[in-house]
């Protein structure tokens, strides 16, 4: 009956994320969600000494029924009662924003400001991107006196810079990255009281868990590649990772990374990877994690326990940690795959277009608002203050920034290519389901460049 249930929920879920992610419809904030509720800031009335005077159109990649969608959508309903002399219009892109912004942009649509994951902002809009700089060293009410640049996290501030090769050219919000999140439940009954900091640790902890009767990982064929590919990261580090995905191929032939996939090898070999590892695919897999509770790890962003929320329910206790050290690796585990969203403005805007645009975007990610996001959104905070509070739910990740001196790309150097990723993905899929060898796995990233 429980399986039952789980695949119901599956197959609701993947309607829901099939319809929340296609549409491009245009929505007016006068939509947005009842913000009179306890838990959402106070809606306060005009305030006399605003000068801001614009219409806004903010192209957004969340969905207006996401609870992302609906903070943005409130959020802006409050800005414009502060400011009347300010109209914002939303266009709740989903994830098809990557390919429906770029053609709007050059047909000199309307499109005063945007938002995306920062990687996408940078590598798909860079010619649409004003230079943000004034609005970095300006103060606004939810910076308490201070310039934004040193109201954010710094290691953002830092991102946006360099993304923006010295200049900034979005305002950054909802830090991401990748790491290792587990059932603190199941850990606490396996006995298992320590994280594992070593790649030798998270086989013991692999094995304590077969033995115990649970399955230690499960990923889907979108996420498949990350527990290889953060290995390789800690093995080679940076530029080695890089070599993989982007060189000539001769990088395959190194003897360290066939004696890397042989680890996996290994561990497919004992049983690490669900049954179902060469089929599952979005959302099962992560129903499967949070509904049947016999699984024990997933490999994703900070962001997915967010998405399975609703069926985790509120007694599903998450874990984490950071990818551990591979022996005699190149990385000391100073380096983490982060990145962030980011809210930039259209160059052709107006001064007076702009001013209103960066009001908002630093209204919606600081103070009160700032605040609601995170809290309803179970997002990270870009405050840098030091009482900014994580939610509970990913609370356990909290320090995760703690000693990283180095970026690599928001999903590591291995999908960089995004040509090579399907054959990397699909290899990877064989490899943890025992259907190819590590011989087999080298020699075919190998052939991919030939």
């Amino acid at each position: 009956m429980k399986r039952i249930v789980s695949l119901l929920l599956v197959l609701l879920m993947s309607v829901s994320l099939l319809s929340g992610c296609g549409g491009t419809g245009t929505t007016e904030t006068s939509k947005a969600p009842d913000t009179t509720t306890s838990s959402a800031p106070e809606v306060k009335g005009p305030n006399e000494n605003s000068t801001l005077n614009a219409d806004i159109t903010f192209w957004s990649s969340y969905t207006e029924s996401s609870n992302y969608g609906q903070c943005i959508a409130a959020a802006a309903d409050a800005f414009m009662k502060e400011n009347p002399g300010v109209k914002i219009t939303i266009s709740f892109q989903g994830t098809d924003i990557s390919s429906t912004l770029g053609p709007a942009l050059q047909a000199g649509n309307n499109i005063t400001m945007f938002e995306a994951n920062s990687d996408n902002v940078i590598r798909l809009w860079n010619d649409y991107l004003m230079d943000l700089g004034d609005f970095y060293a300006a103060t606004y009410p939810q910076t308490d006196g201070k310039p934004y640049s040193e109201s954010i996290v710094p290691a953002y501030e830092i991102l946006a810079k360099d993304q923006g090769n010295g200049k900034y050219v979005y305002f950054p919000y909802t830090p991401q990255f990748l790491n290792v999140w587990y059932n603190k439940d199941i850990f606490d009954a396996c006995g298992i009281t320590e994280k594992p900091k070593t790649w030798d640790e998270m086989m013991d902890v692999c094995a304590t868990l077969k033995e115990n009767g649970y399955t230690p990982f499960t990923s889907d064929q979108n996420h498949i590649d990350y527990n290889l590919s953060l290995y390789l990261e800690r093995l080679l580090g940076a530029d080695g990772a890089d070599e993989l995905a982007n060189g000539d191929g001769s990088a395959w032939d190194d003897p360290a990374v066939l004696d890397a996939v042989k680890k996996f090898e290994d561990a497919a070999s004992k049983g690490y990877w669900a049954d179902n590892i060469m089929t599952v695919v979005v959302p099962e897999a992560r129903q499967e994690l949070v509904i049947d509770r016999k699984i024990a790890m997933y490999i994703c962003g900070s962001w997915m326990p967010n998405n399975v929320r609703e069926s985790a329910g509120d007694d599903y206790r998450w874990g984490s940690f950071t990818y551990p050290l591979a022996e005699n690796g190149a990385d000391d585990g100073s380096s983490l795959c982060y990145g962030c969203y980011g809210i930039s403005i259209n160059k052709n805007a107006t001064p007076e277009e702009a001013e209103a645009c960066a009001a908002f975007a630093v209204y919606l990610t600081l103070g009160e608002w700032g605040d609601y996001l995170v809290q309803t959104c179970n997002a990270i905070p870009i405050s840098n203050d030091p009482n900014a509070k994580w939610p509970d739910m990913i609370a356990d990740a909290e320090h995760i920034y703690d000693g990283i001196t180095t970026r690599w790309p928001a999903h590591g150097h291995l999908r960089s290519n995004g040509d090579f990723l399907p054959t990397f993905q699909s290899a990877c899929t064989k490899l943890y389901g025992g259907a190819m060898t590590a011989e087999e796995f080298v020699a075919e990233c190998r052939a991919y460049f030939k």
